[in-house]
């Protein structure tokens, strides 16, 4: 299989061919930072949208360099209430689901691209799995048991181990080979995070976030 010719489905790659996919995959991943504490950053959604627009960007075959994470944060457009200011202690940097779908949208008017990011909430199981089998990825959103929260993108699905595989912006993947950048997890492990909810995501109404993509005629 060449390396940039990709099946839509995912449950019947030969050895070979699950090499060159997560190789694939791995030369997307960015890192999302550390702070200057030595944490991460909450700079997930900038990384995961980076990340998101490159892979189109590389299917399309435009002919655009790659987008980076600072990129993302500086040009996007974002208001207070798509992304936290920086300043704010312990939050400042998070980006909210519509703060995602508009920066996508944004990027893929100016650049061309003919896709369209939209946001569901509480989504169900049948819409993440939808898009994958068709060779969709898609953005959503985990929620940690400390009240954090994450994005990251869904790649691949494979009904035979019943695994997700994900680019995950979690910056010691850095430090790993493109072909060991690539996550996975079980369903139910996945589950548990992304339907996470607490305080803050009940008042803002986030739950099961999902943000697909679909191409435009």
């Amino acid at each position: 299989m060449e390396i940039h010719k990709k099946p839509d489905r995912f449950t019947t790659f030969s050895i070979s061919d699950w090499a060159a996919e997560r190789k694939y995959f791995g030369r997307f991943y960015l890192s999302q930072g550390f702070n200057k504490n030595k944490g991460f950053t909450n700079d997930c959604g900038p990384a995961s949208l980076a990340v998101i627009l490159n892979i189109f960007l590389f299917r399309d075959n435009l002919g655009k360099s790659s987008l980076e994470k600072n990129s993302i944060i500086s040009s996007s457009g974002f208001h207070f209430w798509d992304r936290l200011p920086q300043w704010i202690p312990h939050v400042g940097g998070a980006t909210a689901p519509w703060g995602i779908v508009k920066a996508f949208n944004r990027w893929s008017r100016q650049y061309s691209l003919k896709w369209h990011a939209k946001r569901k909430s509480n989504a169900r199981r049948v819409h993440i799995l939808e898009n994958l089998l068709m060779g969709k990825p898609v953005t959503v959103l985990k929620i940690w048991k400390n009240g954090g929260a994450h994005w990251i993108n869904l790649v691949r699905y494979s009904s035979e181990k019943e695994r997700l595989y994900f680019l995950d912006p979690n910056p010691f993947l850095q430090y790993l080979p493109e072909e060991k950048r690539l996550q996975s997890q079980t369903w139910e492990e996945f589950h548990e995070d992304w339907s996470r909810s607490n305080w803050w995501s009940k008042l803002l109404g986030i739950r099961n976030e999902l943000i697909t993509y679909s191409k435009l005629d």
